[in-house]
């Protein structure tokens, strides 16, 4: 009788705590992620249920004691071995929750870019076999668990953690996820994918600002620049220096099977060793295009600047979908700019982790005739300043043009969109109309930038997220090359100790959230 009372006890107690689902994802994700779950653990009861998208980090996830999850789920079980699917269902469920399936199917760079298409190509009936399964195991998931909150890393990364958070947000659970800022080691907690809680109280509080106003200009942003973290982006590794190491740690993977999940489709030693010999030298072949045919001077004149992104990128493939043609889009801006004036585009430092772009691409570029194009090298602060404007898809450069108070033509959604310095394109045949207006009548308000800087500030969190990122990145290869559960609990214990202050300020601010929306008990 009195252990049945205390089991009543037990799980009236559960009751009353509020469930949280966690995605665990897979690389730096499950030790990142895991660090903010364990602090926010220590601010309230909560029931965590993970999902986890690697067996890799399964055994120690079920063994670690920072936080103990209610249940682990290992995702890519819902498809493995499955080779049907039902359309109509399909179809029921696109409608039941106001999904566009094929859109967001075209952002999965597994099924679409050409990296992964050199293994396989997958067929329409694979690729609706595995959104079939993915949807009902993530409808399943949701209502089963009940979790009033899900916390991720920026959904887009791939198909399924962008169709966990629709279908979340359309069931009225609160998805927050770290949203990196442009500024660097600055970050904010967002419910939805453009950071829309800045432009929002902005809007609320640029008539009626009362507070002093500081003022931001290139000096500010030199000692803030996002361009530092991109170096940090771009030394991301799994802590392998030496040529012989990485090759002797390239052979103990391709001795092991690799996980069944769709991204390894197609990937057998064989082939996984003849991509990684030609894209070597077809990578090598690229950069010394780069370097002997892109232009390494500003020279004078007027021009706009459109900084290309790197590819593959969340932030066009999900955000700005119909304008992820880069080349497609600068030939119709190069048409669309006054005749006085150059087109400069410049390469993407990061887009060497992704073995530069094709040379047919890069002399497409070159041969459009009032297009000049800029090597990766070249300083991104100097050309903001000589240009009369930048021109771009979303990111950071926008950003940091007005702190060198230049017009700035978007395409795509941003948390900086709403001030009167931005020119927002919502239909591609008004480009001219629309570079011309932005050219001629462009006024820099120095209090309206200031107001959105104070919202800004107060959104912001200081934190190197992305330093955190390149640990998580080293605890994931340690994980995996040696499976011991010592080894991995050693220097998650040691990385959380690091990054305590972070985890525990990141932690807030999603407790605070979900005090404000009253979503806890």
């Amino acid at each position: 009788m009195e252990k049945s009372n205390l089991d009543n006890k037990s799980k009236k107690n559960q009751d009353n705590e509020e469930t949280i689902l966690v995605w665990l994802e897979s690389g730096p994700y499950p030790y990142t992620n895991l660090g903010i779950v364990s602090a926010l653990s220590k601010l309230g009861k909560f029931n965590f249920i993970g999902i986890i998208n690697s067996k890799q980090d399964i055994s120690f996830l079920q063994k670690q004691n920072f936080v103990q999850f209610k249940k682990l789920l290992y995702y890519p079980d819902c498809y493995i071995g499955k080779s049907t699917f039902n359309l109509n269902n399909i179809k029921k469920i696109e409608e039941q929750f106001d999904l566009k399936l094929w859109l967001d199917i075209f952002t999965d760079r597994t099924w679409f870019y050409k990296f992964h298409t050199n293994f396989h190509k997958f067929t329409y009936k694979e690729i609706l076999t595995i959104t079939e399964n993915s949807l009902l195991f993530f409808i399943d998931v949701l209502e089963k668990y009940h979790p009033k909150i899900l916390i991720m890393q920026r959904a887009g990364e791939n198909f399924s953690n962008l169709l966990l958070y629709r279908l979340a947000k359309k069931m009225n659970i609160k998805v927050l996820m770290p949203i990196d800022l442009h500024l660097k080691n600055h970050i904010h907690i967002s419910d939805n994918l453009t950071g829309d809680e800045i432009s929002n109280d902005f809007i609320k509080l640029r008539e009626d600002f009362s507070d002093s106003i500081e003022k931001y200009d290139k000096e500010f942003l030199e000692s803030n620049k996002f361009s530092e973290i991109l170096e940090i982006i771009a030394s991301f590794d799994s802590g392998i220096d030496s040529l012989p190491q990485k090759i002797k740690h390239y052979f103990k993977r391709l001795s092991n099977n690799l996980e069944p999940v769709y991204i390894n489709t197609g990937k057998t030693k064989i082939n996984l060793l003849k991509y990684r010999w030609s894209n070597y030298f077809e990578t090598k072949k690229r950069e010394q295009f780069l370097d002997n045919n892109a232009i390494k001077i500003i020279e004078d004149g007027k021009f706009l600047y459109f900084p290309l992104q790197s590819e593959p990128e969340a932030a066009i493939l999900v955000n700005t979908p119909f304008y992820n043609n880069q080349l497609s889009l600068i030939e119709t801006i190069a048409k669309s700019i006054p005749i006085n004036f150059t087109l400069y585009v410049k390469e993407h430092p990061l887009q060497k982790e992704k073995s530069w772009r094709p040379i047919q691409v890069y002399k497409d570029i070159i041969n459009i005739p009032n297009v000049k194009f800029l090597h990766p090298d070249v300083d991104a602060q100097k050309l903001l300043e000589k240009s009369q404007g930048v021109i771009t898809i979303s990111g950071a450069t926008g950003f940091e043009a007005l702190f060198y108070k230049k017009p700035v033509i978007l395409f795509g959604d941003e948390d900086y969109d709403k001030l009167s310095m931005i020119t927002k394109i919502k239909t591609i045949n008004d480009l001219p109309k629309k570079i011309a207006s932005a050219l001629t009548n462009f006024k820099f308000d120095e209090r309206e930038f200031g107001i959105f800087m104070a919202v800004f500030k107060k959104h912001a969190l200081p934190i190197p997220y992305y330093s955190m990122m390149k640990e998580g990145v080293y605890l994931s290869s340690i994980q995996r090359n040696k499976q011991e559960f010592d080894s991995t609990n050693l220097y998650f214990q040691k990385f959380y100790e690091k990054y305590e202050n972070d985890f525990k300020l990141i932690a807030s601010a999603i407790f605070s959230r979900l005090q404000k929306n009253n979503i806890l008990k």
